[in-house]
């Protein structure tokens, strides 16, 4: 049963709906889809059509390790597409049987729901009508309180826990504020970010009540962002190591695989800092928003993904490495790619395929290691990559 209950959700949200047959990218192409095990005996035993019983029955797999919460999954056919959908794009399932019939993942995709101790509701880029809802606006992301009625699953409980003073989502929403300060360039904001970051790691890990309060106040004043340089040695190492770490994440990603190898391609002919300089300046001319498009994008994927307080046990230091990572992947493979494929909607369509990436995989876990691995986790390096 569902109630209506209030959640803490971006502005955007009721704007948002599903485009259905409509997508260019379907969500569920190309990746097994990790169903409960209460939702795949509900799907075995479920009253339906022939036809529909034999996509069911041929597309259900268990789970190489099930769990309760990933017993099994909706395998893709051979073509990557999901078995249960119709030629018109439509899911087959909830054409025939409703909405309430779909296993929780696919209903509530690509709504991101909390419920500990805040109830939040959010919306992953890893969907294209997210992107392409968030590349008009102009104002920054806000967040309002709305009445929903969600269904939800059972929710796993949570592992790890971060001391916060009872102010977690106060501190939250106070550092995607840093990233949202347009007085200064998206470069220095991120920068800015870590700096924020640290300081609230110092006062979360002594427990400095007073510290956390006057952090979010602005009675503790951040240091001053630091103007970057700008040269072609800055420029050609952020290139080098956004190929090495584009390079390493193209063997482990369907979603990015393709295009990354051909960005990669085109930028190590020739002169690579003359090509992407040219790039830069094509895909700034196709969407002369850019930094503002990204800025949404961050904020939701932080607020989407509780940014830093994700719920493994890692130092908040490699958390931000790990947003430096997706901003740098990012922005680099938007660039490319439109270099090749000139369009709102392929940049539109790369965007979301770098969510997919890192929503719906383990990025988070394993992307500060990989910027340690190349050498770019100190703040020289960090700059290079944060100014491609």
């Amino acid at each position: 049963m569902s109630e209506m209950l209030d959640y803490l959700v971006p502005d955007y949200y009721p704007a948002f709906s599903c485009k259905m047959g409509a997508c260019r990218k379907p969500c569920c192409e190309g990746w097994p889809v990790s169903i409960t095990m209460k939702d795949y005996f509900t799907l075995l035993s479920v009253d339906c059509s022939p036809e529909l019983r034999r996509r069911l029955d041929t597309g259900l797999h268990l789970a190489p390790r099930p769990t309760a919460d990933a017993y099994a999954q909706i395998l893709p056919r051979y073509d990557g597409k999901c078995p249960l959908h119709l030629p018109d794009g439509r899911c087959g399932l909830q054409a025939e049987l409703g909405e309430e019939a779909l296993a929780a993942v696919c209903r509530l995709y690509p709504r991101g729901v909390r419920t500990g101790e805040h109830r939040e509701c959010s919306c992953a880029a890893s969907c294209e009508a997210v992107p392409e809802l968030l590349l008009e606006r102009r104002e920054p992301l806000g967040f309002i309180r709305l009445p929903l009625k969600i269904s939800l699953p059972t929710e796993a409980p949570r592992l790890h826990y971060f001391y916060t003073g009872g102010r977690e989502q106060e501190i939250r929403l106070w550092l995607i504020a840093q990233v949202q300060d347009r007085r200064h360039p998206l470069p220095q904001r991120m920068q800015l970010l870590g700096r924020a970051l640290l300081a609230m790691d110092q006062a979360l890990t002594a427990h400095d009540d007073r510290r956390i309060q006057r952090l979010l106040t602005g009675e503790e004043a951040l240091p001053a962002a630091r103007a970057f340089s700008d040269n072609a040695d800055r420029l050609t190492g952020g290139l080098s190591a956004a190929e090495r770490m584009l390079a390493i994440m193209d063997g482990s990603s369907n979603s990015i695989h393709d295009a990354g190898e051909e960005v990669l391609a085109c930028f190590r002919q020739g002169n690579d800092a003359a090509r992407y300089e040219q790039a830069s300046r094509n895909f700034a001319a196709l969407i002369p928003q850019w930094e503002t498009w990204l800025e949404h994008l961050l904020v939701n994927h932080m607020f989407f993904a509780q940014f830093p307080f994700q719920n493994r046990p890692v130092p908040l230091k490699d958390e931000y490495l790990a947003l430096c990572a997706v901003y740098a992947l990012l922005r680099f493979l938007l660039v490319g790619h439109t270099a090749l494929h000139p369009g709102v909607e392929q940049a539109v369509d790369m965007a979301a395929a770098v969510f997919r990436l890192v929503e719906h995989t383990d990025f988070d876990r394993y992307a500060a290691a990989l910027l340690r691995q190349i050498g770019c986790a100190d703040w020289t390096h960090l700059e290079q990559i944060l100014l491609l």
